[in-house]
C-alpha cells in the first residue's frame, strides 16, 4: 500500500526492523494522517485496541497491549504517534516487527494476563497492599471496573489502610463500606487532576473550577458521613485501642498472620549474640529475686523434661523432612543431567 507520496519524509512513521519498508529507508509509506484515519474508522467498528493492532499490521511494527495501556495511563488519550514514540524511547522492541507480536502470542493474551504483566512491575509495597486487601475482602473488588493500572494501584493502597482496622476486617458490612469509600477517594483524585489541568490552561475557566470544587466538597462530605455512620474512623471508633499502631503490635500482627517476610528476621534476632546476653541477664535477675522450694524445682524439672521431649520430636521430624527434600533435589539434578 502506497499513498501520499508527495509529502515530506517526516510525515511517515519509521518501521526500523521491517523488511517490507526496507527499500523506502524504513519509512512506512502510509502517511500519518491516513493512519490516524484508519485508526478512527477501525476504532468505531472494533474498538481502539484492535484498531491499533490492525494499524500496526499495516505499518509492520510490533503490537503489544501492555504498551497500549501504558500510553493511555501516561497521557489519558491515545494516538499512534505516542505509541511509536514510547516504543522507540524504551528501545524494548529492537529487531521486532508485527510478525513478532504473533509469534510471541500477544493476541492470545487475556485481559487478566495483560493486567498481571503490568502489575508485576508494581513496587513491592504496592503488591503487598493489593494482596493484603484481596485477602481481607476475599476477592478483587476493582476487577472489571474499567480502572486504569494507576487507578487500581491507588485504590489498593487506600483500601489497605482501611483494612488495617480490626473492626473492618471482622465486619462484612464495613468491608463493603470501605470499598465504596475507596471509589469515592478515587473520584476525588480525578477531580483534583481535572482542576490542575484547568489551572494549567492559559485562561482557566472559573466556572469549571467552582463546579469541580463543589463536587469534591460533596464527595468529601459523603466520606465523612459514611465513616461516622459506620464507626470506621478512629475519631468515632470507641473500640480503638491504645498502642495498636506501635511497632511491637504490628510485629505481633504480622507473626499471627503468618507473614513470610518477617520469619527470617525474627529467627536472626533471636539468634543474635546481643539478644542472648540480654536474655541471660534477665533470667539471672529473676532467679536471684525468687526463692524456690523443692516442689517448685520438681515442677520446673518436669516442665523442662516435657519441653525437651517435644523439641526432640520436632527436631527428628524436621531432620527427616530435610533429608527427603535433599533426596528430591538430587533426583531433579540427575534428571537434568
Amino acid at each position: 500500500m502506497v499513498c501520499c507520496l508527495d509529502k515530506p519524509e517526516s510525515e511517515y512513521y519509521v518501521a526500523k526492523f521491517s523488511r517490507r519498508w526496507k527499500w523506502s529507508n524504513n519509512r512506512a509509506l502510509i502517511c500519518k494522517n491516513c493512519i490516524e484515519g484508519f485508526l478512527k474508522d477501525y476504532s468505531n467498528r472494533y474498538g481502539e485496541q484492535m484498531a491499533l493492532a490492525l494499524c500496526c499490521a499495516m505499518l509492520d511494527i510490533p503490537f503489544y497491549a501492555e504498551t497500549y495501556r501504558s500510553v493511555i495511563e501516561n497521557n489519558s488519550f491515545f494516538t499512534i504517534g505516542l505509541y511509536t514514540r514510547q516504543t522507540n524511547c524504551l528501545g524494548q522492541f529492537n529487531l521486532k516487527n508485527f510478525s513478532n507480536s504473533i509469534i510471541e502470542g500477544e493476541f492470545g493474551k487475556s485481559e487478566a494476563e495483560v493486567r498481571e504483566s503490568v502489575e508485576a512491575k508494581w513496587s513491592r509495597q504496592d503488591k503487598q497492599n493489593m494482596n493484603y486487601s484481596i485477602s481481607v475482602v476475599g476477592y478483587d473488588p476493582f476487577d472489571e471496573c474499567g480502572m486504569t493500572n494507576n487507578d487500581r494501584r491507588y485504590c489498593f493502597n487506600i483500601l489497605a489502610g482501611y483494612c488495617d482496622d480490626e473492626s473492618v476486617r471482622d465486619d462484612s458490612h464495613k468491608i463493603q463500606t470501605v470499598i465504596q469509600l475507596t471509589h469515592i477517594h478515587l473520584q476525588c483524585k480525578k477531580i483534583d487532576e481535572s482542576i490542575n489541568r484547568e489551572l494549567a490552561n492559559s485562561a482557566p475557566e472559573d466556572k469549571k473550577i467552582k463546579e469541580y470544587a463543589t463536587t469534591k466538597k460533596n464527595l468529601l462530605d459523603s466520606i465523612s458521613k459514611m465513616v461516622r455512620d459506620n464507626n470506621i474512623s478512629s475519631n468515632y471508633n470507641e473500640k480503638s485501642k491504645k498502642g495498636k499502631d506501635t511497632l511491637s503490635e504490628k510485629m505481633k500482627e504480622m507473626s499471627a498472620n503468618d507473614y513470610e517476610a518477617i520469619k527470617v528476621n525474627l529467627f536472626e534476632i533471636k539468634k543474635a549474640e546481643a539478644m542472648k546476653q540480654i536474655a541471660d541477664l534477665s533470667n539471672r535477675s529473676i532467679l536471684e529475686q525468687l526463692s524456690f522450694d523443692s516442689n517448685d524445682y520438681t515442677d520446673m524439672i518436669k516442665e523442662q523434661r516435657e519441653m525437651i521431649l517435644k523439641y526432640e520430636s520436632d527436631f527428628d521430624e524436621l531432620r527427616e523432612e530435610n533429608r527427603q527434600l535433599k533426596n528430591s533435589l538430587e533426583a531433579l539434578r540427575e534428571k537434568k543431567r
